[in-house]
């Protein structure tokens, strides 16, 4: 009678714990906590019946291009760069096939072009030019960071595997930004960096667009801010095409 009795409670017991599981709607709502930080805002945990949130911590490896005074898509493929984003997915629909996205994130660009970079100090201008044939480097790159706003209005059909569409822009402050060409001399390398140009764009602003499935999604990013503010310098304006994962 005592195992009856155990048995009657552990099946009780059971149809409570696993029922937590179910939903009040596909898609909408969850009960349980599939991942790291998708029910706890980092203060507390959120309501079973909130929405779930998504797309907040993303990141981005990107092919970085530029335009102007060179041809789209003309820089090399290892031109590889990356962005993080943190942000706040705010819903606006009761089905949640609409949200506003904002927080704040960090881009590092990286274009191997082998481009020289000089400096016109008495205008305070930074020119390009290709290297000499037959004198080119082993290797050289423009490389610089930026800390972002970025902000999204994003569209999601309904349900966990849904389809996602988000557009908006981002502004961002450069933190530096410098250009490195490495040479091989007698079978060593030597690399010389230059730092900070005088006329260095300390903004960078552009549109961004993501669409995808889930946590994947294409990301392209066109920037109207140039990279040299002179009125003699070299015309270049970023650009990225690349991927993204939504890690939560």
């Amino acid at each position: 009678m005592k195992n009856l009795s155990l048995l009657i409670i552990l099946f009780f017991y059971s149809t409570t714990l696993f029922g937590q599981y179910q939903t009040k709607e596909e898609g909408l709502y969850s009960r349980f906590r599939p991942g790291v930080m998708w029910f706890f805002s980092g203060l507390e945990p959120y309501d079973a019946e909130k929405l779930r949130k998504y797309d907040r911590l993303i990141v981005d490896v990107v092919y970085n291009d530029w335009y102007g005074d060179r041809d789209y898509l003309s820089s090399p493929a290892a031109s590889i760069g990356f962005n993080t984003s943190l942000m706040f997915d705010v819903v606006m629909t009761n089905r949640n096939t609409l949200s506003f996205g904002w927080g704040i994130g960090f881009s590092h660009y990286n274009n191997k072009s082998k481009i020289q970079f000089t400096r016109d100090l008495e205008n305070e201008n930074t020119l390009i030019s290709d290297f000499p044939e037959g004198n080119e480097p082993k290797s050289s790159k423009f490389g610089a960071n930026y800390i972002e706003i970025p902000l999204e209005l994003r569209f999601r059909t309904k349900g966990y595997k849904h389809f996602k569409f988000m557009v908006g822009g981002k502004i961002g402050y450069r933190l530096n930004s410098f250009s490195k060409v490495t040479e091989r001399i007698e079978g060593k390398n030597y690399a010389t960096k230059q730092y900070n140009f005088a006329d260095s764009n300390p903004l960078r602003y552009g549109a961004t667009v993501r669409i995808g499935i889930r946590n994947w999604a294409i990301y392209g990013a066109y920037y109207f801010s140039p990279l040299f503010t002179g009125s003699g310098s070299a015309d270049l304006t970023p650009l990225e095409l690349g991927i993204s994962i939504s890690l939560f």
